[in-house]
Order: C-alpha cells, then sequence, then structure tokens
C-alpha cells in the first residue's frame, strides 16, 4: 500500500501531461485541421521525366494520388525526392520547405566528393590547415591543379567556396564551375562560373550559382598554366540553399 502511495504523485503527473497533450492535440485540431471526403484514385499513374513513377512512403508502400473537389493531389515528399528537391517539414512552426529551408548550410566535407588524392588531398596536417596565418580544422590541398566532383542532387542553389594561395604560389589562381551530371552531355565542358583568387589576398569568398545541378566539379588551375599553384579549400566553405545573389561576408 505504501509502494502505491509512493507512486501516485507520478501518476498523477502524467495523467496530467497526458491531459494537457491531448487537449493541445485536439486544440490545434479543432483550428487548424478541417475534415474532407476524398478518395484514393487507384486509376491515376505518373510518369516522370518520360519514365513510369510509383511514388512510395518512407516504408517503401506504394501511395495513390487523393482525388478531392476534381483535384488530384500529390504526396509533396515524394514528388520532391523523385524531382531530386529538398523537402523538410518544421513541427514547431507547422511550415513544409520546399527547394531548401533558408539559412540551413552543408559544409563541403559533408557532401559526397570525388577527388583523385594526387593532385588534390584532403589533410587534417597542421602544416597544411595554418593558411596565411588563420588554422582551420581541414583543407582541400592542390598544389598543382586538380578537379574536385560533388554530388548535389539539385538540393541546393549557392557554392560558397572559401579559398586561398599560400606563398610561394601563384599570384592568381582560377577556381572554374563545370556541370559534371549525366544530362550535361556535350555541354560538360562549357564553363558555367570562374573565379579568381590571388596571393594578395588572405582568403578569399566565392559563390556559384549550383541551382538545379545533380553534380558539380570545380577545376583548380593557374591562369598561366603554371603548374605549381599551392591552393587551399577551407572548411568554412558550404552549400546552401539562399538565392545566387545573396552576398556573403567574409
Amino acid at each position: 500500500m505504501t509502494k502505491l502511495w509512493r507512486k501516485k504523485p507520478l501518476l498523477l503527473l502524467l495523467f496530467i501531461v497526458a491531459l494537457l497533450s491531448s487537449s493541445i492535440g485536439s486544440a490545434y485540431a479543432a483550428a487548424n485541421l478541417e475534415p474532407i471526403k476524398a478518395f484514393f484514385n487507384r486509376g491515376a499513374t505518373f510518369v516522370l521525366n518520360g519514365e513510369a513513377w510509383q511514388p512510395k512512403d518512407a516504408n517503401g508502400k506504394p501511395m495513390s494520388a487523393i482525388y478531392y473537389n476534381g483535384v488530384n493531389y500529390l504526396p509533396v515528399r515524394a514528388v520532391a525526392e523523385a524531382l531530386k528537391v529538398p523537402v523538410n517539414f518544421d513541427a514547431a512552426t507547422q511550415k513544409i520547405y520546399i527547394g531548401g529551408q533558408p539559412g540551413g548550410r552543408t559544409p563541403i566535407f559533408a557532401v559526397p566528393m570525388e577527388i583523385d588524392n594526387i593532385y588534390v588531398i584532403p589533410s587534417r596536417d597542421p602544416k597544411d590547415t595554418l593558411v596565411n596565418g588563420k588554422p582551420y580544422k581541414e583543407v582541400l590541398k592542390i598544389d598543382q591543379y586538380g578537379d574536385i566532383v560533388f554530388t548535389l542532387d539539385r538540393k541546393y542553389k549557392r557554392l560558397v567556396l572559401d579559398a586561398a594561395i599560400v606563398s610561394p604560389g601563384e599570384h592568381d589562381v582560377e577556381f572554374t564551375l563545370y556541370n559534371a551530371g549525366e544530362e550535361a552531355g556535350n555541354t560538360a565542358l562549357t564553363v558555367l562560373e570562374t573565379h579568381t583568387a590571388s596571393l594578395e589576398d588572405s582568403s578569399a569568398r566565392m559563390i556559384f550559382d549550383v541551382t538545379g545541378l545533380d553534380k558539380i566539379k570545380i577545376h583548380v588551375q593557374s591562369h598561366n598554366l603554371n603548374p605549381y599553384i599551392y591552393a587551399r579549400i577551407m572548411d568554412t566553405s558550404y552549400f546552401d540553399s539562399e538565392s545566387s545573389s545573396a552576398t556573403e561576408g567574409r
């Protein structure tokens, strides 16, 4: 009997929490959720970019369009993922973000990357990560020339690239953006953007527009084709979904 009595305050607290949660949920539903009469349209089929496509939920179960008031409604997450567009739901604000959440940044070392490990070397060595007197945790070390290929899956709009040239490097090194996706075809050799970093700058912040690209290549090379450039790309570089016209301070 004594043990049961000691548990009563805890049981009462749990009951109150459950009651409040139920009340809050009911209040939200009453204010925001409107019941409708809709139907699963099992007859609707899908063609995505010329090929048959079936939307599925997180467990791989096939999903159907919902038919309501003469309109077919599709599951936003399944469609966004098929189109390789990021989708996020903020439960606190009840906002659904399609195409990336403003303010979100993905460091370059968190993005799938292809390098040859000969001309482009990721390094945490303090000799390499101390760039023009400023320490970093990790850098891409490019002492001659090289290519870095990032797989984006159309998730981002910008690449904000922080780079520097360390002595005795070239005074001008070009960072050039190419479309490296399969759909690029003959246009893969077309320069999309070029930015320049100079030895006179302790670091250079370059903003590339990568909107709608599955894969990109950043080619790093001296403007004068000098084979020794001693460039560094720092771990403060990132991808985001801000407008490509947005400016960034160093």
